[in-house]
């Protein structure tokens, strides 16, 4: 793994604050797929208990707030035009999933 910067640690810990994220990040890892479309990211998270959002409250939500805050990192590769995603390798994100229990990361 190479080393991070303070601001670099910093940044994944914000990024992984909120379930959400979370959830994303785990669901687009063990997708079968490169690319992921937007209407199955938001399928997944309304199927987890705390999260039980509309649809285009959650689309919203992915939109303006979660895919651009994964993408400013290069956790995830947003692509609004065809309304996909694609999940980006990041060694310290992986570690730091890794450290918590599978319960604070997603319901399934």
């Amino acid at each position: 793994m190479r080393e991070y910067t303070s601001e670099e640690i910093d940044q994944r810990f914000a990024l992984l604050d909120k379930y959400e994220r979370r959830c994303i990040i785990h669901f687009l890892r063990e997708a079968e797929t490169d690319r992921v479309s937007i209407s199955d990211v938001v399928s997944h998270l309304q199927k987890q208990d705390s999260i039980a959002d509309e649809y285009d409250k959650l689309a919203v939500a992915l939109h303006h707030n979660h895919f651009p805050q994964l993408g400013m990192i290069g956790v995830v590769d947003y692509d609004p035009r065809s309304e996909t995603v694609r999940y980006g390798d990041d060694d310290l994100v992986e570690a730091l999933l890794e450290s918590i229990p599978e319960t604070y990361n997603s319901s399934t």
